[in-house]
């Protein structure tokens, strides 16, 4: 029987469930929808970027960088505290609901876990299908968006759920990997950290399908 997995991740977690309880303590504008961020503790010498929105990504804010380095790039950034009791609760309830339609579910983190769908077809239709259908629950009962990839394995799986985002379902299936996975900039492959990449891209290599065709595939294991 073919496997079948799903990696569900939640769109910009952190963000996203501070926008949630800010909402539901009364407030009346969704973080997710200015520029925000999630930061550390500036006087414990912890200001540091942990989530961002979108309208925070197109500013050039980075997940890492100083708060003092975010607001140089937008002086009207709006900065909330972590809450981390919060993104737990948030995080059971997902896990719950993946519960529902497998017992064979994995957490990865807080905010992404794999499930193995396998032999689930006869109860609940075409995977992508139900991965849509799934990824609308989740919004609808938990109100957060989430990421769904799907593929034969875990690793395929949870490169697809990083492709487009948000609220999306994708696909990286074996026969999938020259038209979708290897025009992808080499940055993107698993485990690929800064200094490998910068290493590959002397070589000349700068997307996955070139690392694939080439002879210096053994570099990620130098």
């Amino acid at each position: 029987m073919p496997k079948i997995y799903f990696h569900v991740d939640v769109n910009s977690a952190f963000l996203s469930w501070s926008a949630l309880k800010s909402l539901q303590d009364g407030g009346t504008v969704d973080l997710r929808t200015i520029p925000a961020v999630v930061g550390g503790d500036e006087a414990k010498r912890h200001g540091v970027v942990l989530a961002k929105s979108s309208p925070a990504k197109k500013f050039g804010i980075q997940t890492g960088e100083s708060l003092f380095a975010a607001r140089a790039k937008c002086p009207g950034l709006t900065i909330v505290p972590p809450d981390f009791d919060f993104y737990v609760k948030n995080s059971k309830a997902l896990i719950a609901i993946l519960n529902d339609y497998t017992p064979d579910v994995e957490q990865y983190s807080i905010d992404e876990a794999f499930c193995d769908m396998t032999g689930t077809s006869s109860l609940y239709g075409n995977p992508v299908d139900f991965a849509h259908r799934l990824k609308d629950e989740i919004h609808t009962r938990l109100g957060f968006t989430v990421n769904i990839g799907i593929s034969s394995n875990r690793l395929l799986a949870k490169t697809a759920s990083d492709f487009e985002k948000p609220d999306k379902v994708h696909t990286l299936f074996p026969s999938e990997m020259e038209e979708k996975f290897w025009p992808l900039p080499i940055e993107d492959l698993f485990f690929v950290g800064k200094s490998t990449a910068l290493r590959l891209r002397s070589l000349g290599i700068t997307t996955i399908g070139q690392l694939a065709k080439s002879d210096h595939a053994m570099i990620l294991s130098v």
